[in-house]
């Protein structure tokens, strides 16, 4: 499963609307034993965010770390190939860049994207299988 950092980020910041949906959605996908495929953009992504919604450049840090070290969750390089069909999604589905490459590797990897963000899940339902936290857990 594809897992987006907006999930991540809402997992971690008890302030975030999204917050409780978002821990459940971790919890259960551990439960289960599941795999988070994830571009490596995503520690970037989440150690930003932390930081800038928290103000501690610190605990942005140490939240990327703490994932990026988890057992279940693989990541997977930018390469060329990723870069390409993401730069194709990118202009096709009028996708941010980065929210590209994860539709890009659902696509790829033919694994559903979970995502809090609300254009990515609508554009990318033509390529990929598309959830939030709160619907996949109503499939489980």
């Amino acid at each position: 499963m594809i897992v987006d950092a907006s999930v991540w980020v809402a997992s971690v910041l008890n302030k975030d609307t999204h917050h409780e949906v978002s821990l459940a959605f971790m919890h259960r996908f551990v439960k289960e034993q599941q795999i988070a495929t994830v571009p490596l953009l995503v520690w970037a992504e989440i150690a930003g965010a932390v930081a800038r919604r928290t103000g501690n450049t610190d605990r942005g840090m140490k939240v990327a770390e703490l994932f990026a070290a988890k057992i279940w969750v693989k990541g997977v390089p930018l390469d060329a190939s990723l870069a390409s069909e993401a730069m194709r999604l990118a202009a096709k589905l009028r996708l941010r860049g980065a929210d590209a490459v994860y539709v890009a590797l659902a696509a790829a990897c033919r694994e559903p994207l979970v995502t809090l963000d609300a254009e990515m899940l609508e554009r990318a339902r033509g390529v990929a299988e598309a959830f939030t936290p709160a619907q996949w857990l109503q499939t489980r």
